[in-house]
This record gives C-alpha cells, sequence and structure tokens, in this order.
C-alpha cells in the first residue's frame, strides 16, 4: 500500500476536545448519523445501555468518563473517545497495524477474520476501499482487530474506574 493511501485509512479524519456538556451536544448533533458513531463507541463500555439514543452518547461519556476527545481513524475506522493524546496514539497506532497486515491479505483471509467479531468488524468497513495489495503477508488479522478494540476496553474501563472513584 502507498504511503499515501494508508494516510487516507489511518489518519484523524475527525478530532473534538469534548470538555462540557454543551460541547457534547454540539458533536452528538454533528455525528450521531454517521455509520459506526454510536456502535463503536458503545462497544467498548458494557456499563451503557447499547440502546442510548446516538445523540446521548457522548454525554452519557462524558457523564461516567469525564472530559475526553472524540476521534474517528481514517475515512473509515473506528470512532474513539480517549482521555489524552498518548491514549489517542496508541489507538491509532493499534489501527494502523491492522491496515498493514489486511493490506497484504487475500480477500478470503479478510473475510475469515472479519466474522464472528465481538465488536463492530473494522475489517469489514476497510472493503469499500482499494487498500488491498495480496501477496504481501497479513498477519493474523482476528488477533489485530481484536488487540485494537482491547486497548479501546482497557482505556474506556480505567477512565470509567477513575471516574467513579473521583466522584
Amino acid at each position: 500500500m502507498t504511503p499515501t493511501a494508508r494516510a487516507r485509512l489511518s489518519h484523524l479524519a475527525e478530532l473534538r476536545d469534548v470538555s462540557s456538556p454543551a460541547e457534547a451536544a454540539r458533536a452528538s448533533a454533528e455525528f450521531s448519523g454517521e455509520p459506526g458513531f454510536a456502535a463503536d463507541l458503545l462497544a467498548v463500555r458494557p456499563w451503557l445501555s447499547p440502546a442510548t439514543p446516538k445523540r446521548e452518547v457522548l454525554g452519557a461519556l462524558l457523564d461516567s468518563e469525564w472530559t475526553g476527545f472524540l476521534a474517528l481513524l481514517g475515512e473509515y475506522g473506528p470512532w474513539v473517545y480517549v482521555s489524552t493524546v498518548r491514549d489517542l496514539q496508541t489507538l491509532s497506532a493499534r489501527y494502523g497495524e491492522l491496515i498493514t497486515a489486511a493490506s497484504g491479505a487475500d480477500e478470503e483471509a479478510v473475510w475469515n477474520a472479519s466474522q464472528g467479531t465481538v465488536f463492530p468488524s473494522l475489517l469489514a468497513r476497510l472493503e469499500a476501499t482499494d487498500y488491498r495489495r495480496p501477496g504481501q503477508g497479513g498477519g493474523d488479522l482476528a488477533a489485530l482487530e481484536a488487540a485494537f478494540w482491547a486497548e479501546a476496553a482497557a482505556q474506556a474501563r480505567g477512565r470509567y474506574e477513575g471516574r467513579r472513584r473521583n466522584r
């Protein structure tokens, strides 16, 4: 994959500072209709109801985890809510590893790895692009995708528990 293509898939497509209920409401109004918005943010937060209305998701995150950054990783990537730039860099790196590995895998390997995941499949979203150059290897795509979601869940859990202790 060319550096330009990789950048298109793994750059920060959106980044918002969510530091108040008003900011949460504005960002929710702007992004609640975007594919994956609520599903991605709620998937790693079992303490929030999956039935939380899309326009209320960021308010719920602000309440349960405190202030943070809302980001969309790449054009088709996941929506994430993090508390620090370092957390965002960590998730971005994990997502970049998944993109790099998937770019060298054949269609069947990507399809198989995208099936049966607990979280919304990031690999399935990548198929909307021409990112793949099969024959360059691929790595364990399911493990890489699971590692991304595990990191996102661990970060969210840490913020949630920290917020509960400080209330």
